[in-house]
Order: C-alpha cells, then structure tokens, then sequence
C-alpha cells in the first residue's frame, strides 16, 4: 500500500465518520431545539394562566368589594347633600325668622307704649343665674306678677333699660 492510499482510508473513513456524526449532531440539535421551544410554549401559558388567575382575583377579592364600597358612600353623600339643603332651608328661615322679629322689637322699642308693653317687659328680663356657691338658684329679679293681679303699673322701673347700638336690649 502506498501512502495515498493510506491516507485515502485515514481520511475517507473520517469524512464518513464525520458525515455520520454532523447527520446524528444536526437531528439531536434540532430535537433539542424543539424541547426548548416546547419548554417555552408551556411557561408562557404558565404565565398567561397566573395572570389570568391573578386578575380573577383582583377582580373578585377587591374590585367588587370596592365598588360595594363605592356605592355606600355615593349614597350617604347624597343622603347628606339631601340633609345639608334641608338644614340650609331651615337655616334661612330661622334667618328671615329672626331678621322679622328684630324689625318688630326695634319697631316697638320706637313705639310711645312702650314703657307699659308687657311683652317689651317679657323680653327685657334677664336670663336665670347660674347655682350660687351654696346651691340655690337665684334670678336676678323677682318674676313678673299676673296682669289680673296687678294694679296696671309693671313692678319695676321700665325707664332703667335701654337700646344698646346692636339693637339688643339691654339693662
């Protein structure tokens, strides 16, 4: 045998051999491939299905309760926006109430009567006291008497009050 020989067997069983192993190489590596792109596939439907599950239950264990919630405190406001205009109402009535009865005292403050007015004298007494030190209640004057009773003339001096720049009466 000579040498090309040789070398024809060395290096022809080689290229075969190594033919042999690229064909087996590639399938194996194509094989591989595959389960990775399987093993892909099935995390991102892992993922999809947590998500999913994670949004059910966003859904379920928060979202409704806070609507829930949401719904309860729309309705209070409305019920207290409902309150709120019915106290503003009663509000500007006691307001007009109150501006009518200061025009009429005012007015009858003005009147030439009004040193004998009975109601003039009902309004110009003066609050209870508070309890003394020993207990007792006080007034600061002794009630007004019956009108049946009286002889015409109020029990004190009417002359000893007087308008205040407010317009209150005062003693």
């Amino acid at each position: 045998m000579q040498f090309s020989e040789i070398l024809n067997l060395v290096l022809g069983g080689g290229f075969v051999a190594l033919l042999i192993a690229v064909v087996t190489l590639r399938a194996t590596v194509r094989k591989a491939n595959a389960e990775a792109e399987k093993a892909k596939a099935e995390a991102e439907t892992v993922r999809i299905d947590n998500a999913e599950h994670a949004t059910r239950v966003l859904i379920d264990d928060i979202l409704k309760p806070l609507r829930e919630e949401l719904g309860s405190v729309r309705r209070e406001l409305a019920q207290t926006k409902e309150e709120l205009n019915a106290t503003r109402k009663e509000f500007g009535s006691t307001k007009r109430e109150m501006a009518r009865l200061r025009k009429a005292i005012d007015a009858a403050n003005r009147c030439s009567h009004n040193d004998e007015c009975p109601v003039l004298y009902r309004l110009r007494e003066l609050p209870k006291r508070p309890k003394d030190d020993d207990g007792a209640v006080g007034e600061d004057r002794p009630p007004p008497t019956d009108a049946s009773a009286d002889d015409g003339e109020p029990d004190e001096d009417p002359s000893r009050y007087h308008n205040t720049a407010s317009g209150a009466i005062a003693r």
